[in-house]
């Protein structure tokens, strides 16, 4: 699951393409490299 980088929240909602916002915060993340990535979904 995708986390806030600024809260660490993960109530992350997919606005539209590449754009999303964290409900907790209002935090707009534009690119969704900037998402704090489940260690799972690399595998580590």
């Amino acid at each position: 699951m995708a986390r806030c980088p600024r809260c660490g929240s993960e109530a992350i909602e997919e606005i539209n393409y590449n754009t999303y916002k964290c409900h907790e915060c209002g935090y707009v993340i534009r690119n969704p490299d900037d998402l704090d990535l489940a260690d799972e979904e690399y595998g580590y």
